[in-house]
């Protein structure tokens, strides 16, 4: 492939999990690469290192931390300045929040809105311009089965709910603007997904007896996910927008 056919890839959220898988699948098509962390640049270095000496694709990192919408003009100018345009958008930052309206606060909410519903949108304005100049131009944001279902044992996460379905609707505009171009936008809902990192909304036992609960028995797995984002970047998947896709280990069916 040559330097002009390679596509120029902006992932959020890109140093551990489903982020992180997203990454390492598409670093073998050898297209360019914009990683993006909230606060753990360490880790998305490391990634970004292992991958150039795996594949030599070419990587660039931010980090920039979210619940600072107004700061990321910042970042953006350093995506356009290095990059000059983006084809594709992964937006997979975000966090969950466990709780029901009795956890919830100002600031909480605050926060969750700015880092996966405000910040996503800036993104998608930033770039949406020339996502529906490219010839495979994609929008792909990662929510979660939290705003549509409870999940296994009742447990809620009111907060990240509202913010996640505030992404989804986002998604769903770009895709009605994109409408008219070659360009798709499409949304994911992962269930319950196993974690690579120490930070998680659960005790690994509670892990364990979520996933026997599922209907397939197990954790989806970041990998997985990920080759769900690979497919709907593709070319293969040129037909298909505005749609919102659950990966859930069958936690629809319950």
């Amino acid at each position: 492939m040559n330097k002009a056919d390679k596509l120029h890839i902006l992932i959020t959220g890109a140093a551990s999990g489903i982020g992180a898988a997203c990454a390492r699948k598409l670093a073998s098509c050898n297209h360019v690469l914009f990683l993006h962390t909230g606060n753990n640049q360490e880790k998305l270095e490391c990634l970004a290192q292992e991958l150039r000496t795996q594949s030599g694709v070419e990587i660039y990192c931010y980090t920039n931390n979210f619940n600072r919408p107004d700061r990321l003009a910042e970042m953006i100018a350093e995506i356009k300045g290095r990059a000059g345009h983006i084809d594709q958008l992964v937006l997979n930052a975000g966090y969950a929040d466990k709780g029901d309206f009795n956890q919830l606060t100002n600031e909480k909410l605050g926060t969750a809105l700015a880092v996966m519903a405000e910040s996503p949108a800036l993104l998608i304005k930033a770039f949406i311009q020339d996502i529906q100049n490219s010839q495979c131009g994609r929008i792909v944001a990662i929510s979660s089965f939290v705003n549509t279902a409870i999940g296994v044992n009742d447990t809620v996460f009111t907060i990240t709910a509202a913010a996640k379905s505030a992404l989804e609707s986002f998604t769903m505009e770009a895709a009605r603007q994109c409408r008219k171009s070659q360009a798709t936008a499409n949304i994911i809902s992962p269930g319950y997904t196993r974690k690579d990192s120490q930070k998680s909304a659960f005790s690994e036992q509670e892990w364990q007896d979520l996933a026997a609960k599922l209907p397939l028995g197990r954790l989806a797995e970041p990998e997985e996910v990920a080759g769900l984002v690979q497919f709907l970047l593709s070319e293969q998947a040129a037909m298909i927008t505005g749609q919102n896709i659950a990966i859930d280990c069958g936690l629809n069916l319950l």
